[in-house]
């Protein structure tokens, strides 16, 4: 098949980026192209894939000195060149939840959207202008948000778990990896695991002028029993999962999908999630870690975490989350949507 995959051009595509949007475009083009299909990927110059890569930038987009209204134009512009040229594909898979519905239906290839973003009530109006065009969810969760649409399928993450590889022995602590935002609930993390005497650690990156670090955080950062690790790169990141005895994920927002989780227990390292979104889709709650619903539970699951067998957590991963099964349920995708466009034109014929 040829098929076509557009992303923002904000950031590199990797199979090894830092960002789950790009690191999930990486892997699938890469793997597309492994399994023998003529893949075509629009995004940033900079971008690393086995893909023939198309962008349009003559500037770094990510750099600061790029204005947020240049960024968007070239946004915007990837976009268009990609449907200028959409007859010489078979589908176009798009990674914007809104933008690319804007040319969809300008030419007869078809669209197919995966929906990264959580969808808030300031854009439902306008893409409820586009809701019967096909859209894939990462977990069943996430269409609550937005029943109308057309949810055309649904297919879970990817982990490469030959990246993420297995440790059975792990290191006395937790731990938190993402944003140290309110809506990610790390203050409960904090206290659970004070109460359950176990050592936090905290990675990822913190936003002082929100007041929420400074606030709920800073002060409980000893360098013992809670340290700040900050932001990692990839290796460090895989690192720390492989060694903590679970990774803790108390997100307070209805999560679309949670990549770290899947990081985890491809690690073998179990994961103590709240009960929101996709969490109860991703964990099997006392076989590969739990799903709490308030900080007592999270303590007691602390301290119960070795039941949990860390060569189940890594079989769940391999089993409903690896990079293999995620490029077969767009294949499958893919297949069904040609199959059906074919369908309609003969009937019309």
């Amino acid at each position: 098949m040829k098929i076509a995959q557009l992303v923002s051009n904000l950031h590199n595509v990797s199979a090894r980026a830092n960002s789950a949007i790009y690191s999930h475009v990486g892997g699938l083009s890469d793997e597309l192209v492994t399994r023998g299909h003529e893949v075509t990927l629009f995004a940033s110059k900079d971008s690393v894939t086995k893909a023939t890569l198309r962008s349009v930038e003559n500037v770094d987009v990510s750099s600061p000195e790029v204005t947020m209204r240049m960024k968007q134009h070239y946004i915007r512009l990837l976009i268009a060149k990609c449907y200028e040229v959409a007859d010489s594909f078979d589908i176009i898979h798009s990674h914007f939840t809104l933008l690319s519905s804007f040319h969809a239906r300008s030419t007869k290839t078809p669209t197919i959207i995966s929906v990264h973003s959580p969808i808030d009530d300031e854009i439902k109006p306008i893409l409820a202008e586009y809701k019967n065009l096909k859209y894939v969810s990462f977990s069943l969760a996430q269409r609550k948000l937005m029943p109308e649409l057309n949810w055309y399928a649904n297919v879970y993450h990817g982990v490469d778990t030959n990246m993420f590889t297995f440790k059975d022995e792990p290191k006395n602590y937790v731990l938190y990896l993402g944003r140290v935002t309110s809506d990610k609930g790390l203050h409960l993390a904090i206290e659970a695991a004070k109460k359950a005497e176990m050592p936090l650690w905290i990675c990822g990156a913190s936003y002082p002028a929100e007041g929420y670090w400074h606030a709920e955080v800073e002060k409980h950062i000893d360098g013992v029993n809670v340290r700040y690790l900050g932001t990692k790169g990839l290796e460090e990141k895989i690192e720390f999962l492989q060694n903590a005895k679970a990774l803790i994920f108390p997100s307070q927002c209805d999560e679309v999908f949670g990549y770290s989780m899947i990081e985890a227990m491809s690690c073998g390292t179990p994961v103590i999630g709240w009960n929101r979104g996709s969490v109860p889709e991703i964990i099997k709650h006392g076989k590969t870690g739990f799903v709490v619903n308030s900080v007592d539970e999270m303590v007691a699951a602390i301290k119960n975490i070795s039941t949990i067998s860390r060569a189940d957590c890594r079989n769940r991963a391999e089993q409903f989350f690896s990079i293999s099964k995620m490029v077969t349920g767009y294949e499958r995708i893919y297949r069904r949507l040609l199959e059906e466009e074919k369908f309609r034109a003969d009937k019309q014929a």
